[in-house]
């Protein structure tokens, strides 16, 4: 009798520490998918300053594309923040980040306060995949890289409308 409560309360304590993580899992992927979201929408809302925040300014900060026209890279926080500066001054007017904006099949790596995400979006018929690093700043994720890739089976640019796929 002894015996069975024992092992009986050692499967609760490990069912408990184990849904604990799971928890805390949740919860730090709900902040990652929430901070990659907020950036999206500040990106189209052409709200520099809120988009400035959702990222890490240091010299490793990467973003980069890949589709059928090619590749296009920034490396360093300052080079991408004045592309996107530019961009915003050319194309000034808020683009409405469509209800048919979609992100989706999302896998998460959480290292402590790093993390690795990858996810598809469907951007109006425009696939891409998708992923990035964050790092947890002050409490708050920020992002520190991009890659997205095009569909190879659409044709798309990586200027102009499509520049910003976030």
């Amino acid at each position: 009798m002894l015996r069975t409560a024992l092992i009986t309360a050692l499967l609760l304590c490990s069912a408990a520490v184990v849904f604990g993580q799971k928890a805390k899992q949740s919860k730090e992927e709900a902040a990652i998918q929430n901070a990659i979201e907020m950036e999206s929408k500040y990106f189209w809302a052409r709200d520099f300053k809120n988009w400035k925040n959702q990222w890490v300014h240091e010299p490793y900060v990467v973003w980069s594309a890949a589709s059928n026209s090619g590749v296009t890279q920034y490396y360093g926080w300052e080079a991408w923040e004045n592309q996107v500066k530019g961009f915003f001054g050319e194309s000034p007017d808020p683009v409405p980040y469509d209800p048919d904006v979609k992100k989706y099949n999302y896998f998460y790596r959480i290292y402590g306060d790093g993390a690795w995400v990858s996810f598809e979006q469907n951007n109006n018929g425009t696939i891409t995949h998708e992923c990035r690093i964050l790092e947890k700043k002050g409490g708050q994720w920020r992002i520190a890289a991009v890659q997205l890739f095009f569909d190879a089976n659409q044709p798309a640019s990586l200027f102009g409308k499509d520049v910003g796929n976030e």
